[in-house]
């Protein structure tokens, strides 16, 4: 299949498609050319997280080719200043420059772009690509994903998993913490698998491609403060490329997430499964380590800014 049958599936969200994958392949080749020349420099946010140079070009860029073709939607974008005009727009598109800054940094080539188009709340076009490798993923919602490796475009399945499953969760989202680290393992035990590994990097739904399938189950747990486990750029570009892909993202209730929303935290946690039956069993394995009441949805509803 070619990228313009790709475009012609997507129906009326095609246009979106075709932007979204031109600004990420502009994007992609702008920081490829900062990391090739290792010429970027570093700074420290606020958060105490890294941003780089790369980062704020691959923002100006997204912004620019989709504000070219929709002059009218929203954005809001890990190097963007969450304006908030943004709740009044149908149409939002999330983006994260680059996931996996601090990959960048490090040079191990494990980061990507992530753009995803959302239409009041839900994600309905996404487009991620790993620069270092030119692995893109895209997805349509209700016309399903796809993934193109130098050149060759397949449809993008996620296959059935093996039994037990084999369980992650990542340094970002609690695998190191004491508590919910232990947690992690009583969970991964009850699925039969009693050692998850933790990874170093966050969920990206190219983890579920064929060739690079290391895992079955993702796991991060709420913080107990009802804080932020996440962002939404983090979440809405991989959320929509899984299910599509016939994988399941929730919560730690199994609840979707939302985007677009006051405040652009995710404070349920993240549980991600390569089917809805496995899925089933990885809530039946949570449940026990959740507290009786749910986090809202939207954290600002918590008081959580």
């Amino acid at each position: 299949m070619m990228m313009d049958e790709l475009r012609d599936m997507a129906g009326t969200y095609g246009p979106d498609l075709n932007v979204a994958l031109l600004a990420t392949m502009q994007a992609s080749a702008a920081i490829l050319e900062f990391y090739n020349a290792q010429s970027a420099e570093t700074y420290v946010k606020g958060d105490g997280s890294p941003v780089t140079d790369a980062d704020l070009a691959s923002d100006r860029i997204i912004r620019e080719v989709i504000s070219a073709a929709f002059p009218n939607d929203a954005f809001l974008t890990e190097e963007g200043d969450k304006e908030q005009s943004r709740l009044t727009n149908s149409r939002c598109w999330i983006v994260d420059p680059i996931d996996g800054t601090a990959q960048y940094v490090a040079r191990t080539g494990l980061f990507d772009v992530m753009i995803a188009l959302v239409v009041d709340g839900v994600a309905r076009v996404a487009v991620s690509i790993q620069p270092v490798a030119e692995r893109v993923q895209a997805a349509v919602a209700g016309c399903g994903a796809w993934e193109f490796i130098n050149g060759t475009t397949n449809r993008f399945l996620i296959v059935p998993s093996p039994v037990p499953p084999r369980v992650v969760s990542s340094k970002w989202y609690g695998g190191r913490d004491v508590e919910r680290g232990a947690a992690i393992r009583r969970i991964g035990a009850r699925l039969g698998d009693p050692n998850p590994r933790v990874l170093e990097v966050g969920y990206q739904s190219r983890a579920f491609s064929p060739d690079l399938r290391r895992f079955d189950v993702f796991v991060g747990l709420p913080q107990p403060d009802h804080g932020s486990i996440a962002q939404e750029w983090d979440l809405a570009c991989v959320d929509l490329i899984t299910h599509e892909a016939g994988g399941v993202l929730t919560d730690c209730w199994g609840r979707r997430h939302m985007y677009n929303k006051r405040s652009s935290g995710i404070a349920g946690g993240i549980l991600v499964s390569a089917s809805h039956g496995l899925h089933e069993h990885l809530l039946a394995a949570v449940a026990p380590e959740l507290p009786a009441q749910p986090p809202a949805l939207d954290p600002w509803d918590d008081g959580v800014r």
